[in-house]
């Protein structure tokens, strides 16, 4: 490689745009020159990019597609091969594939959603290397997916859910390879996803509520109080680990969530109830720095943010396991719970509880009370009387 990087140059791979006019075909192009025959080629590539309307998601993909082309540059691709096909032979080990198309793909995505992918695509690359399946990429088959398929449903007990939403990321980057010509099969795609129960919410019984919050409360004080704020303020798991210690106004007894924060990117604002305020006390918020995370690293106040919210998630579910409560209940479960039992001291006051959920109008939180089993029908149920 190191004499061939000798003979071959090329300039940086850049994206013509035609100052975003976008009825013009955009492309990325660079110079390949072979130093030994003085030759030099200009190269264009258009992929894709005209499939995309609008200036904002063009340049968005223009910068997937000009650093696939660096990336390709310098994994030896060569316009000068006698082939035609211009391309040198890739032989990827099943690890090395998936780190490198992951790489590519995440540039394009928003936050929570490489988070996502770094995730799942750890898990896999660490099941690959302890069952010895870090073959070349063309040998990794159906039989090994199916068998990591699986083991997230046998082993890790993930739910329907969880599992479809591996399996859905997991052909998502082998389609990208294949369409880089690394390899010509997805040993995903015949895999079938599992069923799941479509708008249940589960939310821990009275019994799991009270063990789990007194099990948390002794082997995991700061993931006790990320379940009790979500539970009380039904703020959600990504936003809750990027609050500041700012956030939280404990005079006035609000707790604002930043439009950067916020999943609606709207700044809103929850009430924190008279049952969380023993929590925050414990908690000893003015010490910190008004700057620090409520749950930055380890969950802890700190400036360095949570590098992995789906960890928060994993460590939570450990101790349900513990419990024997049903996998199917989680972290999320808390914010469930919370809304059922205030639905009920409230004396199911569903304007209430639109406010703090953050809701823009009555239906959404009446489609989600439904999800948890609360739809209120009382003027026909007390009809009924024998």
């Amino acid at each position: 490689m190191s004499q061939q990087l000798q003979r071959f140059t090329w300039t940086e791979p850049a994206l013509c745009t035609y100052h975003n006019d976008l009825k013009k075909a955009w492309f990325v192009y660079f110079d390949f020159t072979d130093r030994l025959t003085l030759k030099t080629v200009r190269k264009q590539f258009r992929g894709k990019l005209h499939k995309y309307s609008t200036v904002k998601d063009r340049l968005r993909e223009g910068k997937v597609f000009t650093e696939y082309w660096k990336e390709e540059l310098r994994s030896g691709w060569n316009p000068f091969l006698k082939d035609g096909i211009h391309k040198m032979p890739y032989n990827y080990k099943v690890s090395e594939a998936f780190e490198k198309i992951l790489a590519l793909h995440i540039s394009s995505l928003k936050q929570r959603a490489k988070e996502t992918y770094t995730y799942i695509n750890k898990s896999f690359l660490e099941w690959v290397k302890a069952n010895r399946y870090d073959v070349n990429l063309k040998d990794f088959s159906h039989s090994m997916a199916s068998e990591y398929m699986d083991y997230l449903i046998k082993v890790k007990k993930y739910s329907g859910r969880t599992h479809n939403d591996h399996l859905i990321v997991l052909k998502v980057l082998i389609n990208a390879m294949i369409e880089r010509e690394w390899t010509i099969k997805n040993p995903f795609k015949k895999i079938k996803p599992k069923e799941t129960t479509i708008g249940r919410n589960l939310a821990y019984t009275d019994k799991e509520r009270e063990d789990l919050k007194n099990m948390l409360y002794k082997k995991d004080r700061d993931m006790y109080y990320f379940s009790q704020i979500m539970y009380y303020c039904f703020i959600r798991r990504s936003e809750l680990a990027r609050l500041r210690v700012g956030d939280l106004d404990l005079q006035n007894h609000t707790i604002t969530i930043p439009a950067a924060v916020s999943k609606n990117k709207t700044q809103e604002s929850v009430v924190i109830p008279v049952g969380l305020e023993a929590v925050l006390k414990e908690m000893k918020l003015a010490r910190y720095d008004k700057n620090d995370y409520l749950f930055g690293y380890r969950l802890q106040r700190t400036q360095v943010p949570y590098a992995n919210i789906n960890h928060i998630s994993t460590r939570h579910n450990k101790f349900v396991k513990q419990l024997g409560i049903d996998s199917q209940k989680g972290l999320y479960s808390w914010k469930h719970s919370g809304v059922c039992v205030a639905y009920y001291a409230t004396g199911k006051d569903i304007y209430s509880l639109m406010r703090q959920l953050r809701h823009r109008d009555l239906n959404t939180t009446q489609i989600y009370l439904k999800s948890l089993g609360l739809t209120a029908n009382d003027v026909f149920r007390n009809a009924m009387v024998a």
